[in-house]
């Protein structure tokens, strides 16, 4: 089973924030009310500058402090906050991608829910962006186990893809018995902009890979579209692998990564 979410309805506004220089991470300001919900942003767009969000004509997105008095942004491939979210008051607000000269690259009059988590992406292309919105329907925390998710954030890729988490085997050892692989489905024909569902996954070192649906293949031995190596060590975590930027025949490393929701 797969989610399809609306483009139109992103998230909005994030602790209320002033700083004390134009690159200084915000400062709150105002206390975020009961009705609150949660946000991460990530910056997917391959070719977009560098932009900061804006809810209203609140400054919510930010990165660390330089030694100069130069306005910074958000390059792609970064997210916002690093491994967790910003407590944001729920409402309706003008959500904004501003580059570092303060032009507005994508808007949208947006809502959200209380007591949500979502995470908002910027993707597109030059004079294309856009803005879209998933919900991350998180699993009830646990301490021992580890949770993991597929998303699809890469623009203009023309087809659908399945999403596996392979394990590898693991031969016997002289006080451990052998282990089979593993080949754990993270969602199959999920196009741009869907997700999969949250699978548990045991600690070890997983091979991510990436097909075409549709298409022949052997999900151990055939050569995926894109793929990456991790080592699941930290209990009590939940994680996606998302593949982002625009489409090539031929993608790269920047293509693909994984971040932790909680």
């Amino acid at each position: 089973m797969r989610k399809t979410f609306n483009t139109l309805i992103i998230l909005a506004v994030s602790l209320i924030f002033s700083a004390c220089d134009e690159n200084a991470i915000p400062e709150v300001t105002e206390n975020v009310p009961e009705a609150a919900t949660y946000v991460k942003i990530f910056f997917h767009a391959q070719d977009a500058p560098n932009v900061n969000f804006y809810f209203d004509d609140k400054k919510v997105s930010s990165i660390a402090s330089s030694t100069t008095d130069e306005v910074r942004g958000n390059a792609y491939a970064s997210v916002f906050p690093s491994n967790a979210y910003a407590m944001i008051p729920a409402g309706t607000f003008n959500v904004s991608a501003r580059d570092i000269e303060g032009n507005t690259v994508v808007a949208n009059s947006l809502s959200f829910a209380a007591d949500t988590h979502y995470s908002l992406y910027l993707v597109g292309t030059m004079d294309n962006y856009e803005i879209f919105l998933i919900e991350d329907d998180l699993p009830e925390p646990d301490h021992v186990k580890i949770y993991w998710r597929f998303v699809n954030s890469m623009t203009a890729i023309p087809f659908a893809v399945d999403a596996y988490a392979v394990k590898a085997a693991v031969p016997a050892t002289e006080t451990a018995p052998a282990q089979p692989a593993q080949v754990i489905a993270l969602g199959n024909g999920i196009a741009f902009k869907q997700a999969g569902n949250y699978k548990e996954l045991q600690p070890g070192k997983y091979n991510f890979r990436i097909f075409e649906s549709g298409t022949d293949y052997q999900v151990e031995t055939s050569t995926p579209y894109i793929q990456n190596t991790v080592t699941l060590a930290s209990k009590g975590r939940v994680y996606s692998t998302q593949i982002r930027g625009t489409y090539a025949p031929t993608p790269t490393s920047k293509n693909i990564d994984y971040w932790r929701e909680r």
